[in-house]
């Protein structure tokens, strides 16, 4: 039987489980100091067995050197994760050092395993996480979405359409489709998508230049506006849907991402709570146990929304996950302060630029390989 022996770390979650599940241990022991909540154990369990089947045993220490030593010399050969960047991974590199025992620690910069004495790679595919697990080992859960994504060849070509036909105005004809909206009455509803025009609104629709830029989403005949299908017509209730099931669209069938996930909300409240504590996230992209997060804007940005992705990574990421802002406008001619607020705080930003020639992509994918490069904004 393989065995690990590791120092649980309250600051970064992978620590507790990329070395655990990558190699082949049947059980692991987790030592610390200080008092942790039940909650943060529970965490890790459901991640590691949702995987694999390992024994976990977390120690509280009350006297190190002798604790420790006794766990060595009860388990020979355990292999020693001395990654953790504190007081107790210190003491045991200095009690292991003189034995036999494998010494390895987790390189978050390269994502792999190492030997600690000689610093060779050892495992250089480290176990891949999901999107749900690094939420969950900072005590996140998907609990919703606020709206799902699209699924049917369509309504996926229509919104794709949409977006790319409109990148020069696309503001203007997400207004327009929210007047659409607005217009469009309950009691007017004629069934299978149809509804019922009178003069005024079939003429407010019609001269608006944004009619002939729709895509297929919606026809009119006579006095009847028709939708292509129930999603789209549900799609324009929320302006930013588009741009979100856009997003998803393209990084889904990009192939280079190991998931993506629109529209999430995550519940993160713990025992003290009886009821939700919960916040919404406009998409989430993970490679190679890289997680972004990113808030979609259709038009207008602000600092809140800067804010608001910051405290999100903050809350729910670790040391590789990261933040961006994918907006339809250039970002740093039109709003260069909110840019540069970005980039100060190392949010990185996705703008109009990145939409056109079909490289959306792409400028996702250079946040993940290392490739992206800010714009330079103009001196004042």
């Amino acid at each position: 039987m393989s065995k690990l022996l590791t120092v649980y770390d309250d600051k970064e979650p992978l620590n507790n489980v990329v070395s655990e599940l990558t190699l082949d241990v049947d059980e692991v022991f987790y030592v610390y100091h200080h008092n942790v909540s039940i909650n943060n154990f529970i965490n890790i369990d459901k991640v590691i067995k949702k995987y694999k089947d390992i024994t976990t045993n977390y120690i509280q220490l009350h006297d190190d050197e002798r604790e420790i030593k006794k766990i060595l010399n009860d388990n020979p050969g355990i292999i020693i994760d001395v990654g953790g960047a504190k007081y107790l991974s210190l003491l045991l590199f200095e009690i292991a050092r003189e034995k036999e025992n494998d010494l390895i620690y987790y390189d978050d910069e390269e994502n792999v395993i190492k030997d600690y004495r000689d610093h060779v790679v050892i495992e250089d595919k480290v176990f891949k996480l999901g999107i749900e697990d690094v939420l969950r080992l900072r005590g996140g859960e998907i609990k919703d979405y606020m709206h799902h994504n699209v699924t049917d060849q369509v309504s996926k070509e229509i919104i794709v359409n949409l977006v790319e036909n409109n990148m020069d105005n696309y503001a203007a004809v997400i207004r327009y489709l929210t007047k659409v909206n607005s217009l469009l009455n309950d009691d007017d509803c004629q069934g299978n998508n149809t509804f019922l025009l009178d003069e005024e609104k079939k003429r407010n629709i019609l001269t608006d230049v944004s009619y002939k830029k729709i895509s297929d989403l919606f026809r009119i005949e006579e006095d009847k506006l028709i939708f292509k299908n129930t999603k789209l017509r549900n799609l324009i209730g929320v302006s930013g849907a588009f741009l979100e099931n856009y997003i998803y669209i393209k990084l889904s069938e990009s192939g280079y991402f190991d998931d993506v996930k629109m529209s999430v909300v995550i519940d993160f409240a713990d025992e003290k709570y009886t009821h939700p504590v919960r916040c919404e996230v406009d998409c989430l992209v993970i490679k190679d146990n890289h997680l972004l997060f990113v808030s979609c804007k259709s038009t207008k940005v602000d600092t809140t929304a800067l804010n608001e992705i910051y405290v999100h990574n903050s809350k729910f990421g670790n040391c590789l996950s990261k933040a961006a802002i994918c907006v339809c406008e250039e970002l740093d001619r039109k709003y260069p302060s909110f840019y540069a607020k970005g980039q100060e705080l190392g949010i990185y930003l996705i703008d109009k630029s990145s939409f056109k020639g079909n490289e959306i992509a792409e400028a996702f994918k250079s946040i993940f390989d290392g490739t992206y490069e800010y714009d330079e904004l103009e001196k004042a």
